[in-house]
């Protein structure tokens, strides 16, 4: 594998990562809440 396909794949993990950990936090203050 070439270096820019890894970076790419680094980059598209890190962006649905944190679009995930983003959806979590929403998800346990609405918990919080009520």
């Amino acid at each position: 594998m070439s270096y820019g396909a890894i970076f790419s794949m680094i980059l598209i993990l890190t962006i649905v990562v944190g679009g995930f950990i983003h959806f979590l936090n929403k998800a346990i203050k609405k918990d919080r809440n009520g």
